[in-house]
């Protein structure tokens, strides 16, 4: 039969082993960049995840010794009721721990995925079964590039992005996802509607014009650009090629209730099974039509991501960029992955 001694000692005793356990939970996230167990930003700054558990620890040992001086030598609770109770003190610690970041994380989340409207921005239309916003830089002079680009579904943005194509005097044709317009195989009009859209107008050089994808929306680029001849570019940021991971992985890139949904999100693992896109990728068709000049095909991954498993694309020819410390959902946010995209589009267009 368990005997705790005294209510007092025990609540200390939990306390102090619940600001450890919160405090090694928070050292855990900063040493593997583990974003669903981090009450801050550690990707760019993980000392800080070092800091905070050590102070919590810290906090805990001294709240523990000062109350309970007077009791430290006095008989106390055993070994069983130790193990009770830093037990019941690890896993309250892991449940606040996974509320918290599910509180806290949105909030320091950025919201880019769709660009202000304002000067330069056209009313939002259809694009095939999809509505896609278009951009504009001002004071136009002669026809420029332009690139359509395919965000994933849910809706993961590509508002940074568009932002620096636009300030680098690029049309950009931003397609707004939604259930309907990303289902198979109706998705598989919206990049031809896209494409026609953008080489009909009169600012844009038809025989510059790209395709850019995220996620989801990079398996669609590879395979509607891979037989669309008016696309000279295409650039796939961290495409679904082969099936997501389904394991707490997940908690590196986002929060236990969002990681408990995608991992049991059957719209994408079926989309993306449908669309094919590792099969497509291979017979990428050259804007002339023939293998002997092939065409511009750029491969983005961050180093750290765990939503997306890397599938063998070598035998593709693409040229591939791997960003370090940059995981899944973060990544078109990098500046570093930002201007590498960017470079080279101003380089193949």
């Amino acid at each position: 039969m368990l005997y705790f001694v005294s209510a007092e000692l025990s609540l200390c005793y939990l306390l102090f082993a619940f600001l450890a356990a919160l405090g090694a939970l928070q050292v855990v996230a900063a040493r593997y960049r583990m974003e669903g167990l981090a009450f801050l930003n550690y990707l760019e700054h993980p000392w800080r995840g070092y800091v905070l558990g050590a102070a919590l620890a810290l906090v805990g040992s001294l709240v523990f010794f000062v109350s309970q001086w007077s009791m430290i030598f006095a008989p106390g609770p055993a070994g069983a009721e130790l193990a009770v109770l830093f037990a019941v003190a690890a896993l309250l610690a892991l449940l606040v721990t996974l509320v918290l970041t599910s509180i806290l994380q949105p909030r320091r989340a950025k919201q880019d995925t769709r660009l202000k409207d304002g000067i330069g921005t056209k009313p939002a239309q259809a694009v095939g079964p999809a509505r896609g916003r278009l951009y504009v830089p001002e004071n136009l002079t002669t026809p420029l590039p332009a690139v359509c680009l395919l965000p994933g579904f849910p809706p993961l943005g590509l508002g940074a992005l568009a932002q620096h194509l636009l300030e680098q005097d690029w049309v950009v044709l931003l397609i707004e996802p939604e259930s309907q317009s990303y289902s198979y195989p109706a998705v598989l009009a919206v990049l031809p509607a896209a494409v026609a859209l953008l080489s009909k107008l009169p600012y844009v050089d038809p025989q510059r014009l790209g395709v850019l994808g995220y996620d989801i929306g990079a398996d669609l680029a590879i395979r509607a650009a891979s037989v669309d001849r008016l696309v000279k570019a295409v650039v796939a940021i961290a495409p679904v090629l082969a099936q997501a991971p389904r394991d707490l992985s997940l908690l590196r890139e986002m929060p236990y209730p969002p990681a408990l949904c995608w991992a049991r999100d059957q719209r994408r693992e079926t989309l993306r099974a449908e669309l094919t896109a590792l099969e497509y990728g291979a017979k990428m068709v050259p804007p002339d039509g023939t293998r002997t000049v092939p065409r511009p095909f750029l491969l983005v991954y961050g180093a750290e991501d765990s939503l997306v498993n890397l599938a063998p694309v070598d035998q593709w020819g693409a040229e591939q960029i791997v960003i370090q410390g940059a995981g899944h959902l973060h990544l078109p946010d990098q500046p570093l992955a930002v201007r590498a995209v960017v470079r080279w589009l101003k380089e193949h267009l």
